[in-house]
């Protein structure tokens, strides 16, 4: 049966769609793993009115990490010394629209 990109990128997202809504239980059983019952964390008092639900409690940590791993990474790009007069990494020409016949 021949198939069409389109297809294929259809049938690809909803088997997408489908791993991701799966229950976590159902993934643990599928993986050879006992399932267990999700470990609910202490309820914490929200915010009045936000009725969003809370961030899990090793997020804020994570950003900051992954904050302190850019800023490493683009000092490291910024101090890259330079001999003077060199090229530019790339040179931006714009090109006019093709039209059809």
């Amino acid at each position: 049966m021949k198939r069409t990109r389109r297809t294929f990128l259809k049938l690809l997202a909803a088997g997408s769609a489908a791993v991701a809504t799966r229950p976590v239980a159902g993934l643990a059983a599928t993986h050879g793993h006992p399932a267990q019952p999700p470990k609910r964390p202490a309820a914490k008092p929200a915010a009045a009115g936000s009725g969003a639900p809370a961030p899990p409690p090793g997020l804020h940590a994570e950003i900051e990490r992954q904050k302190r791993d850019l800023d490493k990474v683009l000092k490291t790009l910024r101090d890259y010394p330079l001999p003077p007069g060199s090229d530019p990494a790339f040179g931006f020409a714009p090109l006019r629209a093709e039209r059809k016949p």
